[in-house]
């Protein structure tokens, strides 16, 4: 999945929360024997390059999920500074061609981030629910406005 294209995939098992993300394609159901494999998978694709070299991901996707999920959080909140900042910046000066579009761009990037996030957040539950009781409970951080 690229930057620019919205989430895929067919609907997922709703979590306890209230939640439209839809389950990733590229992620076999929960239950299934290449769930945890596919899950790594599609979340390695999502993270930075230079997490693949890390072995402990690998082991363990759930800390994985949990990773990639507070990224998304921090990329939701720079889209956010990165808009507001630039709509300041705006303020009384000459608009320029560009202007409007680097705007939407933000914007695309944030609802991205967003959107994807809350894909993580499905797999990162049901990971949890797969590692059973050896998975350490997570503190749920919410983001403002997020």
């Amino acid at each position: 999945m690229t930057r620019s294209e919205a989430p895929d995939g067919v609907p997922g098992p709703r979590p306890a929360r209230s939640s439209s993300a839809r389950w990733p394609g590229a992620v076999r159901r929960p239950g299934s024997p290449e769930f945890e494999q596919s899950a790594k998978d599609w979340l390695l694709d999502l993270a930075p390059a230079r997490w693949r070299h890390e072995e402990v991901f690998h082991r363990n996707p759930l800390e994985l999920a949990c990773m990639l999920r507070l990224y998304l959080d921090a990329e939701v909140l720079a889209m956010q500074a990165g808009l507001k900042a630039l709509r300041t910046a705006l303020i009384g000066v000459p608009r320029r061609r560009d202007d409007a579009e680097t705007i939407e761009a933000y914007v695309r990037e944030q609802a991205w981030a967003r959107a994807v996030r809350e894909q993580v957040r499905l797999i990162e539950d049901a990971l949890h629910v797969a590692c059973g009781s050896t998975a350490r409970k997570r503190v749920a951080w919410r983001i403002v406005g997020g």
